[in-house]
């Protein structure tokens, strides 16, 4: 469930430029149509959670491949399934969790599209108790700066000119290619401070241009911000996106303390996912509670976007049940604020015994963070 109501938030198409910086500046993420394309095929996101015993942050970027099937729905398929997929396996550790993870978003996407469709795909998974992870499949790459404050490249491109030496921009393996994937999984090495994961759109600047604009500028923020400018002045022939983070900066105090939240964010906002644990299976109600950070702060409705949850169909399934022990382990700190009730879209079957339970699963929209940056 958790996997369906991701990929419908993600698909939220971009036109223009959106940026967003979460986590007091150690996190950015942006994303540009480019100037000759109609559509916007990239999706970049962060996926913050804990356990009982660990932190994690994964940040992944995925690019619909241009010219095959469904490129937007593949990526939009592939990141989803990627994060649900990391949040299912967190606790067998970093390198199972996030190899299992691009495996099952292969396979995903290769069902829907039957080897006619895919998408790139580059992430790293932070924990705070195992070891740090990349993992990159296509032409998507991954950039680090190191303490000495050289630029370097931590990914090798799929493709034909990077990979065998040849002369074509093919790529040799995909998200969605189905039998015989070859993920590039590796620790991250420990003398990186800054780490920028970029789509193709990026790659039109030349690797002098690039790394001379994340040694100057003073923050990762101002690094997307340049890049983005940079790659539409080189003639933005792509989609262009990247997501940073600043290791220096970057620390798990800013998760949330119940294990039952889960946080996305993206370009375009972050929103809280309560009761999400993929572990455990659930029962969605139709009823669905929103809240507006901007409205909080004392704002009239119509000075706020409306929240994107109002796009997000749930359905209730009488099939999918929880056990009692899930609902006394949510904290009153991770329930919703009293709102006028609802009524709900269709009853519950009354035949369902006493054991079953239905637990709200509420999101949280916070677009006060958002920054828009629409190019003209």
């Amino acid at each position: 469930m958790f996997q369906k109501l991701l990929q419908k938030h993600l698909a939220r198409g971009i036109l223009g430029r959106k940026m967003q910086s979460i986590d007091k500046g150690s996190i950015a993420l942006a994303s540009d149509l480019g100037l000759k394309r109609t559509e916007n095929q990239d999706r970049t996101a962060v996926m913050k959670f804990r356990t009982s015993t660990a932190f994690y942050t994964v940040i992944a970027v995925v690019d619909g491949m241009g010219g095959m099937r469904d490129g937007e729905k593949s990526a939009e398929l592939a990141i989803s399934t990627f994060f649900s997929t990391v949040l299912d396996n967190v606790h067998l550790g970093s390198e199972h969790a996030i190899m299992k993870a691009t495996q099952t978003a292969n396979n995903a996407v290769f069902e829907f599209t039957k080897g006619k469709g895919g998408s790139t795909l580059s992430a790293i998974l932070l924990c705070s108790d195992d070891i740090n992870m990349t993992v990159n499949v296509g032409d998507s790459r991954i950039y680090a700066r190191n303490s000495a404050l050289k630029v370097i490249r931590l990914t090798v491109d799929d493709s034909l000119a990077e990979a065998v030496g040849g002369s074509g921009t093919e790529l040799l393996q995909f998200i969605g290619m189905g039998e015989g994937i070859r993920p590039h999984v590796a620790p991250l090495i420990p003398e990186v401070k800054q780490v920028y994961l970029t789509t193709d759109g990026v790659h039109y600047i030349e690797p002098q241009t690039l790394s001379d604009i994340i040694k100057h500028a003073e923050t990762i923020t101002q690094v997307i911000e340049r890049l983005i400018a940079t790659a539409r002045w080189c003639g933005g022939p792509d989609n262009a996106t990247i997501c940073a983070i600043d290791l220096e900066l970057f620390n798990f105090e800013e998760h949330a303390d119940d294990t039952a939240v889960v946080q996305i964010s993206d370009p375009l906002g972050s929103m809280l996912f309560i009761g999400c644990n993929s572990n455990v299976e659930q029962q969605i109600t139709p009823e669905k509670l929103t809240h507006n950070k901007a409205q909080d702060a004392g704002a009239s409705p119509n000075q706020s976007e409306k929240p994107v949850t109002d796009e997000i169909n749930t359905s209730t399934s009488v099939d999918e049940q929880v056990q009692k022990p899930i609902e006394e382990a949510m904290t009153e700190a991770t329930k919703p604020p009293k709102r006028k009730k609802h009524q709900p879209k269709k009853n519950v079957d009354k035949q369902s015994t006493e054991g079953e339970i239905q637990i709200m699963m509420t999101i949280f929209d916070d677009v006060s963070g958002e920054k828009d940056d629409s190019s003209k």
